[in-house]
């Protein structure tokens, strides 16, 4: 809801006061209707006049305020149409048909950016109005000023060594500019310093290619005496640089140069790297360069040298010494390649073979390293050749046949007494040959075997024959003669089996000497005869112990009796070696301890033979 204002209420009585009066005057609006208006606008018929005077009164009032609104905004609108500015000048746009006083605008704004190519574009505007132009002053004026710009701008250029940019932005400068004078002045005095400058600079160098350092500093300090900055600043301390450095280049030279007369590696090598080391902007690297390369062929000679004397390790360890910034970097380069081929080549190494082949391949033709790498890869080539024919044989060979074997023999005697694999070959034939023997006394040993496993005597003896056929130094002769040592006492087992159960029958029988001296027929070194010999020993305890046993009975009925001492002489007749000797003696010690008196000479001697 919008509020109800004062003013809004006036606007809309004072619209239809007027609609009232103009219907009044038309005779549009009777009394029914007036009083019907009336009503409406709740008025009383008594103010009917009062009002219409304040209506009129209003009308004139707005009347008046439209036509002073209407004067105020046409002053309004002249005032800002007189007081605008009128529109800026469209510089990268302008034509031809621009006015002097834009184009003067336009180059003095682009002369701001302090560009040599706009002051020469805003000169070439000005430099040609006549005095009567009505610019001419203030062109002259920024004529001067331009022109000032472009000498400092040369100066600048001239500071920075830039002569020939120099010359030219003062040559930009016209002859109506009144620096024009001053400004070709200063051209020539350029030129003359700059000619004086460069020759000086051509003397230092000079000087320096001599390794005359006095004249050189001589030079610099009449270079420093020039008046110009480029010169007398920059180029002082370019120059004053490049003497230390030449000189610190030949130091450097000089103790390269003391190294290498000991023709050493490690010092001809250590030369090399200082030499290296030169600088090389200096006029020394040239000297440098000639004496790099000239120990390096020295160091290439020693890498020969050594290759010659199938010393490959200190190829390599030699070439590598090279320099990659030197003539024969690319020669000691193919030594390398040559030297490690060398190293990696065995000729009994397949691999091997084909990677020395492919390194020497590398070698151009025209390299002096060519004709050593072809020998040597001829040589290869025929250890490889070799190789694959002995890779034949031991295939062949592998299978363990003795056809196989006798095949990888032909093929390896097709190495000739003059090729490198030769000796080779003649080993491999030499373990095949080996190998087929032992093939052969494997057969043999086998079939002894297959004889000796009926286990008579005749097949043992059979198959000890057939295991003697094994000839000594043959790969199986160890394994045959203990076969046939088994087999022997298997043999020798069954011969005297029969006569030691002959002796155990006889000793059950208790006929023990029968026995004893059956058993005795087994002759010492046979199968059995530790056997028996053991049997023969508990035989001969049961002897002795029956023939011994009324003595020891009688010495006991002795010492039952008191008579300890002739019981005591009686047990003692038991010797040592028979079975009861050791019961002999238990009775003795206890009947010696039972005894009164000290012990008789007899009981003595026997104590004394215990």
């Amino acid at each position: 809801m919008f509020r109800k204002r004062p003013g809004r209420k006036l606007v809309i009585q004072l619209v239809r006061d007027t609609k009232e009066s103009i219907l009044e005057e038309n005779g549009l609006l009777t009394p029914d209707r007036d009083q019907e208006a009336r009503l409406t606008n709740g008025s009383a018929p008594g103010s009917t006049r009062k009002r219409r005077r304040q209506s009129g009164f209003w009308r004139w009032s707005m009347l008046w305020l439209t036509v002073l609104s209407i004067l105020g905004g046409t002053l309004a609108a002249g005032l800002l149409f007189l007081t605008r500015l009128p529109p800026p000048v469209d510089c990268p746009n302008i034509s031809p048909l621009s006015t002097d006083s834009e184009r003067l605008y336009c180059a003095q704004l682009a002369a701001q950016s302090g560009q040599l190519e706009q002051l020469v574009a805003a000169i070439r505007l000005v430099q040609h109005w006549p005095r009567e132009h009505p610019l001419y002053s203030e062109a002259q004026r920024l004529l001067n000023e331009w022109s000032q710009m472009i000498v400092e701008i040369a100066q600048e250029k001239i500071d920075r060594g830039d002569q020939s940019g120099a010359l030219t932005a003062l040559e930009k400068i016209p002859v109506t500019s009144p620096l024009y004078p001053e400004a070709r002045a200063q051209m020539a005095t350029w030129q003359q310093e700059w000619q004086q400058a460069q020759e000086i600079t051509s003397q230092f160098k000079d000087a320096l290619v001599v390794q005359n350092w006095s004249q050189a500093s001589k030079l610099i300090t009449a270079l420093s005496q020039i008046n110009h900055k480029y010169w007398n600043v920059y180029r002082v301390d370019a120059l004053l640089k490049q003497l230390s450095m030449e000189k610190e280049a030949w130091q450097q030279l000089e103790e390269a140069r003391e190294l290498a007369k000991s023709n050493q590696v490690e010092q001809l090598a250590t030369a090399i790297a200082l030499a290296g080391k030169v600088n090389p902007s200096s006029y020394i690297k040239a000297q440098a360069q000639t004496e790099l390369s000239k120990w390096s062929r020295t160091l290439l000679d020693i890498a020969k040298t050594s290759f010659y004397s199938e010393d490959f390790a200190n190829v390599v360890a030699v070439a590598e010494r090279i320099p990659v910034n030197t003539a024969l970097y690319q020669e000691a380069q193919d030594w390398l390649y040559l030297g490690r081929a060398a190293q990696t080549a065995k000729p009994d190494n397949l691999l091997a073979l084909v990677d020395a082949l492919a390194a020497v391949g590398q070698i151009d033709r025209q390299s002096p390293v060519h004709k050593p790498a072809s020998s040597k890869a001829t040589l290869w080539e025929k250890q490889l050749q070799d190789h694959l024919q002995l890779q034949l044989a031991q295939l062949a060979a592998s299978f363990d046949q003795r056809t196989t074997l006798a095949y990888a023999i032909e093929q390896a005697k097709l190495v000739a007494p003059n090729r490198p694999q030769r000796q080779r070959a003649q080993t491999l034939i030499a373990r095949w040959r080996k190998d087929i023997q032992e093939i052969e006394d494997r057969n043999t040993f086998k079939a002894a075997q297959q004889l000796a496993s009926g286990g008579t005597i005749d097949q043992l003896k059979a198959a000890v024959a057939q295991a003697s056929k094994i000839q000594l130094g043959q790969p199986l002769r160890l394994d045959a003669q203990s076969a046939i040592a088994k087999w022997n006492r298997q043999i020798q087992a069954l011969e005297d089996q029969p006569i030691l159960d002959l002796a155990r029958a006889l000793a059950e029988r208790r006929d023990l000497m029968t026995a004893i001296s059956t058993a005795g027929q087994i002759r010492p070194g046979r199968t059995l005869y530790p056997e028996a010999q053991k049997e023969i020993g508990e035989w001969v305890l049961e002897v002795q112990a029956t023939q011994d046993r009324p003595i020891l009975e009688a010495a006991n009925a002795l010492a039952a009796q008191g008579r300890f001492d002739v019981a005591i002489a009686t047990a003692a007749q038991i010797s040592p070696e028979r079975a009861l000797y050791q019961q002999a003696q238990a009775a003795i010690a206890l009947w010696q301890s039972q005894l009164p008196t000290p012990p008789s000479p007899v009981q003595s001697t026997t104590t004394e033979e215990n």
